[in-house]
């Protein structure tokens, strides 16, 4: 019997055989694993939704200490500032000009904490400096509004002033209060305060407070509703609200807000607790004692679970008649255009490459585009290589009469040059010799390096040729170090330089141009300057130039030409670099690597084109 199924199996239609995968492989798992999962899903999800909130409120004391660091910092400033601690020092009463000193020294403290410290966090809502001297506030970050009475007859009796001192330097995170003296209206902030102690007789000069908007603090976690009636609060480690979704929880009693459920918290007690109603969640941060509490309520709770599992179970019902239904439509149009794109192929395999496949839809017709496109690149790339060959017989020609062309003009030059020498014009022999060089030169087709000696000498008779042409108007020194004669460079890198500096630095000055062209060795690299007095270059001139945009007749496209040559075969840690004011002249430096032998010019190549 299980043979005569293995084989009724085998001989059916491919259709029937995915139907029958298909329903095997969708309902028997919906069954085992919907079942299982609605079982699972009742049992864990509350553990999930507690966990998730233990998470979130020790990620919400991870922000707040994270936050609080850099600040705690900052309090150390009055310190290790010597100008503020030198104002912490001084007895105002007994200056010649008390009311003078104290403005002088307000302004230049206002300063330091304006430039120097509230713009470090953007927590930082407004900084006092407290002179206890002077019983004076010798530096704070705005001059809009402070509450003099309340600075002469009750900030220093506040607890948390005492406490600051009592603390002698070390940092005291200050829970929710009023901000009596900087506020008009005495919004809610939390502070962090220090006593400034004289670092060396260990007497206490006065305080800081850094003070941060309780609206500031909530920018650092975001709202999680785990359940409709989901509650968060931040607590002082007086007991006190700092932050509450109703604003006129914020600064009271923790047990009156919360009810009698805050009063069990201690320092011993798990972090997840429960009564018959809620859920409580309590995180404790070690920088400030301050507590993230999340409260859910039971009931709440379960419902979610509940509804949750009803629409799992609803879902996994609706998705299995959906996936019954999507089977064999899957089935059949897998099948259907199977059996086109066989026909297709068949005509490709005969030698048919203009075939079109005009299947779009599904797997298969992916298949077919990908087809298409393949085809189509086949008739492309067919195409192009005989457009190539065609290109390529064209250019060896050109190749060839590009060889012929420099060679006939040096033998033509050299024959001008000996007549000019027999007739004993040695002006117009020295300017063809030096043509000739430049010619002979260019016309080197081996390949793109030559040797620093020999880039030398091309330049020498460049500049010379030049000097012909603008007789008098421009003279030149050479400074080449003979120990970089033997290293390989790229061609051409000075040429265009040097016709920048006589062509466009030279143009319409009215003194004698002078141009000076070093190559030497430095720091490992092959350095080549040019420069020259000349009339110098705009900033916009000179951006043009490195996009290789024309400006004016400068020769824009050379000196891009150079800069690409040297990225495409040394890098992008070596370069061209060009400097120029008007009228001071320009200064243009190759910077290349240092290239001794034959055998470093190929391994160089070799690299740059992997």
């Amino acid at each position: 019997m299980w043979n005569s199924i293995k084989e009724r199996f085998r001989q059916s239609t491919l259709r029937a055989k995915l139907i029958l995968a298909f329903a095997c492989i969708i309902v028997i798992p919906f069954v085992i694993i919907g079942g299982t999962l609605s079982w699972l899903y009742m049992d864990s999800n509350q553990s999930m939704i507690v966990d998730a909130a233990v998470e979130n409120n020790k990620q919400i004391i991870r922000n707040i200490e994270t936050s609080l660091h850099p600040i705690l910092r900052l309090s150390m400033y009055p310190v290790q500032d010597k100008t503020l601690l030198q104002m912490m020092h001084k007895d105002y009463t007994a200056l010649p000009y008390p009311l003078y000193e104290r403005e002088l020294d307000y302004d230049t403290a206002g300063a330091i904490v304006k430039n120097n410290m509230l713009l470090y966090s953007d927590l930082i809502d407004s900084i006092v400096i407290y002179q206890t001297k002077n019983r004076i506030i010798i530096g704070r970050s705005n001059d809009d509004y402070m509450n003099h009475h309340y600075l002469e007859n009750g900030f220093s009796d506040e607890l948390f002033f005492k406490a600051i001192i009592n603390k002698n330097g070390e940092y005291m995170a200050v829970g929710v209060h009023p901000d009596k003296l900087m506020s008009p209206n005495a919004k809610p902030i939390v502070s962090i305060g220090r006593a400034i102690v004289d670092p060396y007789s260990r007497e206490v000069l006065g305080l800081i407070l850094l003070n941060i908007s309780v609206d500031k603090l909530k920018t650092l976690w975001g709202d999680i509703p785990f359940t409709e009636h989901t509650s968060f609060y931040l607590v002082d480690d007086y007991h006190r609200i700092i932050y509450s979704k109703n604003k006129n929880e914020i600064g009271q009693p923790a047990a009156d807000v919360i009810g009698d459920n805050y009063v069990q918290v201690s320092e011993d007690q798990p972090e997840t607790r429960q009564n018959r109603d809620h859920f409580m969640i309590v995180s404790t941060s070690g920088v400030t004692n301050w507590k993230a509490v999340t409260i859910i309520p039971k009931n709440e709770l379960f419902n979610f679970v509940n509804t949750i599992v009803r629409t799992i179970t609803i879902s996994l019902l609706v998705l299995l008649g959906l996936s019954i239904l999507t089977s064999i439509y899957i089935a059949t149009s897998i099948t259907r255009p199977l059996l086109n794109l066989h026909k297709k192929m068949k005509l490709v395999a005969q030698g048919n490459l203009d075939v079109t496949i005009d299947i779009q839809q599904g797997e298969v017709g992916k298949i077919s585009i990908t087809i298409d496109n393949m085809l189509q690149e086949i008739r492309r790339l067919i195409a192009k290589i005989y457009r190539e060959e065609q290109d390529k017989r064209k250019l060896e020609l050109l190749a060839l009469q590009s060889q012929i062309k420099p060679h006939f003009m040096y033998n033509t030059l050299n024959a001008i040059k000996w007549m000019a020498k027999i007739q004993g014009a040695s002006g117009i022999e020295e300017a063809l010799t030096a043509f000739s060089s430049v010619i002979r030169f260019t016309a080197k087709a081996e390949d793109d390096f030559v040797t620093v000696a020999e880039e030398a000498a091309f330049i020498r008779d460049y500049t010379k040729i030049l000097e012909f042409r603008y007789f008098n108007k421009f003279d030149v020194d050479f400074d080449f170090d003979s120990q970089v004669a033997s290293c390989y460079t790229l061609k051409f890198l000075l040429q265009p330089l040097i016709e920048n500096a006589v062509f466009h630095g030279f143009d319409g000055i009215a003194y004698k141009g002078h141009l000076s062209v070093r190559i030497h060795q430095e720091a490992g690299s092959l350095i080549m300057t040019v420069s020259d007095n000349g009339r110098g270059m705009e900033q916009t001139t000179q951006e043009l130039a490195s996009i290789g945009h024309s400006a004016n007749e400068l020769n824009s496209i050379g000196v891009k030409n150079i800069r690409k040559r040297i990225k495409l075969h040394f890098g992008d840690s070596y370069g061209l670099d060009i400097t120029s004011k008007p009228g001071d002249g320009t200064v243009a430096t190759v910077v290349v690597p240092i290239i001794r032998n034959r055998e470093e010019v190929n391994t160089n190549e070799n690299r740059h084109r992997g």
